[in-house]
């Protein structure tokens, strides 16, 4: 099944590419959406659907799905970068989407979903740190300081209760006791 899939697109791209070259762009444009719609991971696809396609919006689309689906398509970033000057030529507004290592993706005012080729290196952003070896040595540290600054706490509310009983205890006893004689009062002194 995959296999005739396989067969089936690539005589369809092959079939696309005559067409192209013979000048009959409305049959290519149609086997190329045939071959999108069948195998619409294929990079070559797209690109080839771009050749044919009727207006500039659908050829830096297809470009721009090609230069997604393979950055290493050297024909779709160079024809994609073309094609993204003639859209600013037309049209001077792009707006900011979403970032890769390999392209960006803007939005334009007619609601283009556009990746544009990087010609820089991919900086990772400044405030994303990466784990560090030490980490669950820090987080044990904070744990055990917060445990030793509440058992501090607690020490420091029992403290005035411990003195006030202790001064209960050094109070003399009731003069009933001592005329007692019992000797049990001095025992609990």
């Amino acid at each position: 099944m995959q296999k005739r899939l396989q067969t089936e697109v690539s005589q369809l791209l092959e079939e696309v590419g005559q067409l192209a070259q013979q000048g009959e762009r409305e049959k290519a444009y149609q086997s190329s959406l045939k071959a999108t719609s069948m195998a619409p991971d294929e990079p070559l696809a797209w690109y080839l659907r771009s050749q044919a396609a009727p207006s500039p919006e659908e050829r830096l689309m297809c470009l721009s799905r090609a230069y997604s689906l393979d950055t290493a398509f050297p024909d779709a970033k160079k024809e994609s970068r073309t094609a993204v000057q003639t859209l600013l030529k037309q049209e001077p507004f792009l707006a900011y989407v979403h970032e890769t290592e390999e392209f960006y993706q803007v939005r334009s005012g007619r609601d283009l979903l556009v990746n544009i080729p990087k010609n820089r290196a991919f900086e990772k952003p400044y405030l994303q740190k990466t784990p560090e070896f030490s980490r669950p040595a820090f987080r044990w540290l904070s744990i055990s300081l917060l445990a030793l600054f509440l058992g501090g706490v607690g020490a420091s509310c029992w403290l005035p209760l411990r003195r006030f009983r202790r001064c209960d205890y050094k109070r003399p006893p009731p003069p009933a006791e001592i005329e007692c004689g019992c000797g049990l009062s001095s025992f609990f002194l």
